[in-house]
């Protein structure tokens, strides 16, 4: 038999579901070894036997036991593992996507595009350069953001054949937070803008599609710490992230990069929020001394929620500048350093690397205005 690559568990009392879910996931993922369980009562005993699952999926309501339960185990004696819910329940939707427990909730019946979404992540996470100590401490994470709903209905409706900006303003109105914010960066001169608008329909189009969702992304789900650090906390690091991310893109301009890669490092500095304000939560089940860097809890989320592998690589923020693996990485690393100190000098190294991107007199030229602000 030949050996596979990954290793899904699956966990359900209903027999006749497992068979059908493992039929399937062969048939999708032939480089997927598939193990199955119906008493969940087990579990312990065969995590602590081995192999290791990458995935486990369980069913949310069995005799004795509930999939929360089940995940609570695997997130303990196994947080390498991605861990997926199942239910017929779709009212139980919110109620766990809330939980830090769960990274995909699945409502039945579940297309094989969602089933692949699952399996997709699991490969990309195994990709990135974390060592095993960094990937339990993302595992056990406390707080675990998902999807907004907002943005998840912004994503559907430019998913339409035809959509309008003002259906989308619409949309977003509903949410002082975000259009507030919206509306500050369409006024803002530090990106460029010079004539003033009240219009969340305007902003939406002078910010450009992308970086409206990254914000939205960015806003709502930064609410999950809200209950677990302090307003002030939120606050700052909220501004801070923000600061960051218009330095990046202002970089951008100056040196006459195009959009694209303007929204990319725009996107990719401001996720640096997330990662901040989970470092600031105290996770008791935690050794002393676990500890993963900031940028790895970005990147791993952004993973989950499906992102690029580029943005997520590029999130990552290295020692190094010559680390950096993309122009986009190359530019968050710089606004980091800009956003952290007014002041900076440069390594030789650093230098050659920014004037070979034709980097240099944009970066000299925003030092410049950070020196004197």
């Amino acid at each position: 038999m030949p050996t596979k690559d990954f290793l899904v568990l699956l966990i359900d009392d209903d027999e006749l579901i497992l068979r059908a879910l493992k039929r399937t996931l062969s048939r999708l993922l032939p480089h997927w070894a598939v193990e199955t369980m119906q008493d969940a009562h087990q579990l312990t005993e065969r995590l602590s036997k081995g192999p290791a699952p990458d995935v486990v999926m369980t069913d949310r309501l069995m005799p004795g036991i509930q999939g929360e339960q089940v995940l609570q185990q695997v997130q303990q004696l196994c947080p390498l593992a991605l861990r997926c819910i199942l239910t017929a329940d779709n009212s139980a939707d919110l109620l766990i996507q809330d939980s830090a427990l769960i990274h995909f909730f699945l409502a039945k019946p579940f297309t094989d595009e969602q089933l692949l979404q699952v399996f997709s992540c699991a490969e990309r996470l195994q990709a990135l350069n974390f060592s095993p100590a960094e990937r339990a401490y993302l595992g056990r994470l406390c707080v675990l953001p998902v999807l907004p709903p907002l943005y998840q209905k912004i994503e559907a409706m430019l998913n339409k054949a035809e959509f309008q900006l003002k259906d989308i303003a619409e949309l977003i109105c509903h949410d002082p937070v975000v259009s507030s914010r919206l509306l500050q960066l369409a006024n803002s001169a530090f990106l460029g803008f010079s004539r003033p608008t009240i219009s969340l329909t305007e902003a939406i189009s002078r910010l450009g599609l992308d970086l409206m969702k990254s914000i939205v992304l960015a806003l709502k789900s930064s609410l999950a710490y809200q209950s677990h650090i302090s307003a002030g906390q939120h606050q700052r690091i909220t501004e801070q992230a923000f600061h960051q991310a218009c330095l990046a893109r202002n970089l951008c301009k100056q040196a006459g990069l195009g959009n694209d890669i303007q929204d990319s490092a725009f996107l990719v500095s401001l996720f640096d929020c997330l990662g901040w304000m989970a470092e600031h939560l105290q996770q008791p089940s935690m050794a002393d001394e676990d500890s993963c860097h900031f940028s790895m809890i970005s990147a791993y989320l952004l993973t989950l929620w499906g992102f690029d592998q580029s943005i997520v690589q590029a999130v990552i923020l290295p020692d190094e500048l010559e680390d950096c693996q993309s122009l986009a990485g190359v530019i968050h690393w710089l606004a980091h350093k800009a956003a952290q100190f007014k002041t900076i000098q440069l390594k030789e190294t650093d230098q050659h690397i920014l004037e070979a991107l034709q980097l240099y007199p944009a970066w000299t030229e925003l030092q410049a205005g950070i020196k004197t602000s």
